[in-house]
């Protein structure tokens, strides 16, 4: 994984600021509860990794195969 201070999104702002949020209310009441929330969504805004991992779940993140126009030529073996 790599830590990724570029391309910040809509749903990477929205992780730093639960993450945020989850530490201020642990020094604000003293519940050690929020602690894995706030590593979770700490973690994921800081390497930019969603629910899906470190390959992401957004579609801009992922490598088209195949030509342009998003049709691929399919070849076929026959098993006997």
């Amino acid at each position: 994984m790599v830590i990724s201070l570029k391309n910040w999104h809509i749903m990477r702002v929205l992780r730093a600021g639960i993450a945020v949020w989850a530490f201020s209310e642990i020094a604000r009441t003293g519940e050690w509860i929020f602690l894995p929330f706030g590593l979770i969504f700490a973690l994921q805004a800081i390497f930019d990794v969603g629910c899906c991992g470190a390959s992401g779940c957004a579609p801009q993140q992922r490598a088209m195969t195949g030509d342009k126009t998003g049709k691929e030529e399919i070849t076929f073996e026959e098993v006997k």
